[in-house]
């Protein structure tokens, strides 16, 4: 093992850095096809009873809530619902998210080329419907990505974000192409039909790379090395906690000298291949009527713990069999010295029932319960809080400016070199995306501040821009607020910064968070910051409304 961590693989042709790129692209794919397909939604919902309704009139806001909300609520579920059974493992559920957004892109393509016209109003909810579908698996899919990238070097996890703004980038000179191109010919109703399934079969194409990519990352030896490398400092962490231990010490006489030190004794799974080998050793020796099935380590460990006290254990030789951990999801233990771990599988609803806090109302034990299911919980939040806290501030700021505020910016110079036609396009959306790809791609080599002073220009910056903004050219003839940014030039240097700030704070605190915990906590931690992210832009999205509401 120690020539291993003297020499670790390497990611050979950078492919798990390209993966995890490419996935950065891949979860935010569905949600800019919905939104730059506007054109498409807004011409199926122009008929004569829908040309003014208010789900045509505000589209982009039904879009925005049935997105963020359900992919911050199933966020939260992937973070802090891990029953480890097989359907919490990462590949069941992230294949099944796959499979449900292509599911749903077909649904959609469908629709694209059905006379919906008579039923504007069924197309509508159909389409919120698929909205939240698949942003619903967004939020899986981005905590799992988040969560795998935790493990490796903390490059891998920038590489994430890179990925999350080049996808930004992309789909802003797409939008500018489509715009020049749409500036020059006239676009018939077919032609919005046939870029619209375009849109929606580029972003299957790209979920299936994914899909493929996800399974080609986990078997890389790079990844392989490093995963394995946390399970080892998983087993040891949770070895050298010093609750829940028993040791018996026999010897050649079956009376009182038999010694247990805790009152609970526990084996190995009656049906492991481990345990087998120990009873087979040991069975002479063990009377087998002292152990019934209150005992299988298969039961949910508060059973265990609360198993008959007075059990007593008589053997011959000097065997010394020792627990050192009962965990919801391991047992941890010692034969003769020799270390053994064992999976605990507890059911859905004892791991939904202390998820919730439930199990509070159970007494006399449930408090406890509760506690120890959300103790690594707590412990990885201790040691990761801070950088959480950066990542949601970042996000929060970002998303209360841009795009809602940004983009109704417009030149105090008509003659200004970007012309007025193109200065959204090009200040807010492109400069914003590419230069937040710039500044996470400055982080491979400037990691700076470190992590115990990131909140520091975090903190600053949420100050200084929010009121920049704010203070700039809105084009109204009467605005509430004085216009303070009257030079073109001020105010393209400041969307060039603020994008820059975003992409290296927000990479900083997404590469921190891991590397603050332990390593065996790094994925949770990774989760936790992906968790926090969407959180931040959930509530920065909010913001915007009120922000808005001070300028008009």
């Amino acid at each position: 093992m120690g020539e291993q961590v003297r020499s670790p693989p390497v990611d050979r042709y950078n492919l798990a850095y390209i993966f995890l790129f490419l996935h950065g692209i891949g979860f935010l794919i569905p949600w800019n096809v919905f939104i730059n397909g506007y054109e498409y939604f807004d011409y199926k919902l122009n008929t004569k009873t829908s040309s003014n309704a208010d789900y045509r009139v505000n589209l982009l806001s039904y879009f925005g809530f049935a997105a963020q909300f359900p992919s911050l609520c199933f966020a939260a579920w992937n973070t802090f619902y891990q029953s480890g059974s097989v359907t919490s493992t990462p590949r069941f559920r992230f294949l099944g998210c796959m499979i449900v957004e292509i599911i749903v892109f077909v649904l959609t393509i469908i629709l694209a080329l059905i006379d919906t016209s008579n039923i504007p109003g069924t197309f509508f909810l159909i389409t919120i419907i698929c909205v939240v579908i698949i942003n619903s698996c967004v939020g899986i899919h981005q905590t799992l990505t988040f969560g795998i990238a935790a493990s490796l070097p903390m490059k891998y996890s920038n590489a994430v974000i890179v990925g999350s703004n080049a996808c930004g980038a992309i789909i802003s000179l797409v939008n500018i192409i489509t715009k020049s191109l749409t500036l020059s010919t006239v676009k018939s109703q077919r032609s919005i039909i046939i870029s619209a399934v375009i849109f929606f079969l580029s972003a299957i194409l790209i979920i299936l790379a994914c899909t493929f990519t996800f399974f080609w990352l986990q078997r890389l030896k790079f990844v392989r090395y490093y995963s394995k490398l946390r399970q080892c400092d998983n087993h040891i962490n949770e070895s050298e906690r010093s609750h829940n231990t028993i040791q018996i010490y026999t010897n050649n006489n079956n009376d009182s000298n038999t010694e247990i030190i805790s009152p609970t004794l526990l084996i190995l799974p009656k049906d492991s291949e481990e345990n087998q080998q120990i009873l087979d050793r040991y069975s002479p020796q063990i009377s087998k009527n002292e152990f019934d099935d209150d005992w299988d380590v298969e039961q949910p460990a508060e059973k265990l713990l609360n198993s008959s006290p007075n059990k007593e254990l008589s053997m011959l030789s000097t065997m010394t069999t020792t627990i050192t951990h009962i965990s919801d999801h391991l047992v941890t233990g010692k034969v003769n010295g020799i270390k053994k771990y064992r999976p605990v599988q507890t059911s859905g609803w004892y791991i939904f029932r202390n998820c919730f806090g439930l199990c509070c109302f159970k007494p006399p034990n449930g408090k406890q319960r509760c506690l120890d299911y959300w103790s690594k919980y707590s412990l990885t939040m201790k040691e990761c809080g801070s950088q959480c806290a950066n990542i949601w501030c970042v996000y929060f700021c970002t998303l209360s400016i841009f795009p809602a505020v940004q983009s109704r910016v417009r030149p105090i110079n008509p003659d200004y070199f970007i012309p007025p036609l193109w200065f959204v396009d090009v200040t807010c959306f492109l400069f914003f995306n590419v230069f937040a790809m710039l500044g996470c791609i400055l982080c491979n080599w400037i990691q700076f501040p470190g992590p115990r002073y990131l909140w520091i220009p975090v903190f600053l910056r949420t100050i200084i821009f929010i009121p920049f903004f704010l203070s700039c050219n809105f084009g109204i003839e009467n605005p509430h607020l004085s216009v303070l940014i009257t030079n073109d030039h001020i105010y393209v240097l400041g969307c060039i910064l603020f994008a820059l700030s975003n992409g290296h704070l927000a990479s900083l605190g997404l590469m921190y968070a891991p590397r603050c915990c332990s390593p065996d906590r790094a994925p949770l931690a990774g989760m936790f910051g992906a968790f926090f992210l969407i959180l931040g832009v959930f509530t920065g999205v909010y913001a915007s409304r009120g922000l808005n509401s001070l300028i008009y």
